[in-house]
């Protein structure tokens, strides 16, 4: 693939000589690590952070293993996210009598205070993001967006 890189333009490259769905990914990936770094340094925590303590406060209690698969990351990286969780205690874990195998997470009430503080902070986000957005775009986009992630799935 020979694309030339342009000249350095609100923090990523102009892509030059290149088609509009090289473009569009490009942009598409861009657009990712710019979220993230704006949510971060708006909400002084991660998107992750959030994503897991609403996965647990939605199903009441899961296992590490269904919270994995709903964050689509390995075991390492989940425990490393609930070790800090549970040390800024947000979350319980604990184990059945019925299989010991399996790790149960839970919110404490620290976990939900902060769950509802970090919401309204996510959704304060999200109305900056989306300012000046028709619905109409907001549901058209939604609808690419699904139709790729559908894509990906099936690749």
């Amino acid at each position: 693939m020979n694309q030339l890189m342009g000249q350095v333009l609100g923090g990523g490259f102009v892509i030059k000589h290149c088609s509009e769905k090289s473009q569009l990914f490009y942009r598409m990936h861009l657009l990712c690590k710019e979220m993230n770094n704006a949510f971060e340094a708006q909400l002084k925590t991660s998107f992750t952070k959030v994503e897991i303590l609403y996965h647990i406060n939605h199903r009441q209690e899961l296992s590490q293993l269904e919270l994995q698969h709903l964050l689509v990351l390995d075991g390492a990286a989940v425990t490393r996210h609930l070790k800090r969780l549970e040390e800024e205690g947000l979350i319980l874990r604990s184990k059945k009598e019925q299989d010991k195998r399996i790790t149960y997470i839970r919110l404490t009430e620290l976990g939900i205070q902060e769950l509802q503080v970090l919401t309204e902070q996510r959704q304060a986000f999200q109305e900056k993001l989306l300012y000046k957005f028709a619905d109409e775009e907001i549901v058209a986009l939604t609808d690419a967006l699904q139709r790729m992630s559908s894509n990906v799935k099936n690749m």
